[in-house]
């Protein structure tokens, strides 16, 4: 019985080759799998959570000092402003008072708000630069550019999220940003 199993592994020519091949190409197969979905999921939480920035940003755009804007003068509440948009983002991302995300929300971690800023300049367009540093001080730290252009007195306001990452266990810093700008047409 040995000798004919033994003859029958000898006449196979080629065989033991093509079942690691196979075996290869399944991994790298599950390995662009991960790859993919991974993107798709980043691609798919940033496409959720663009629109509801941009309304929290658009919510504090709208906050001006009415006094001024009768004299032609465009001036931002800027206190308030910053109230709404805190609590835009609350509402619209499902978020508590410290910016923990609820049951519901799509996010899995707090964002983290780098700068909301109110925007005028002497001349448009313009464009803004601004660098913003996530996870600082770890080994993780990694420095993003955000550079965007106002074509108006605008609020900028720079998000970082964390998506978590599928086969890993830490998760992926996404810088979003956002322009409302104030244009009188």
């Amino acid at each position: 019985m040995r000798a004919e199993v033994y003859g029958l592994l000898k006449d196979e020519k080629g065989s033991a080759h093509l079942l690691l091949f196979g075996l290869l190409g399944m991994m790298t197969a599950a390995f662009i799998w991960v790859i993919a979905f991974n993107w798709m999921m980043q691609t798919y939480g940033m496409n959720k959570t663009k629109p509801l920035l941009d309304r929290a940003a658009h919510a504090a755009s709208l906050d001006i000092v009415a006094e001024e804007a009768a004299l032609g003068r465009l001036v931002w509440d800027s206190k308030k402003g910053t109230d709404d948009f805190n609590r835009y983002l609350q509402l619209n991302l499902k978020l508590d008072s410290d910016l923990a995300p609820e049951k519901g929300s799509h996010l899995r971690e707090a964002p983290v708000v780098h700068h909301l800023e109110f925007v005028t300049s002497p001349a448009y367009p313009y464009v803004l630069q601004r660098t913003v540093t996530v996870h600082t001080g770890t080994a993780k730290q990694t420095t993003r550019s955000v550079q965007v252009t106002i074509y108006g007195p605008s609020v900028v306001a720079i998000v970082e999220l964390n998506q978590p990452l599928l086969g890993l266990s830490r998760s992926e810093p996404v810088v979003l940003s956002s322009v409302a700008s104030v244009r009188f047409r």
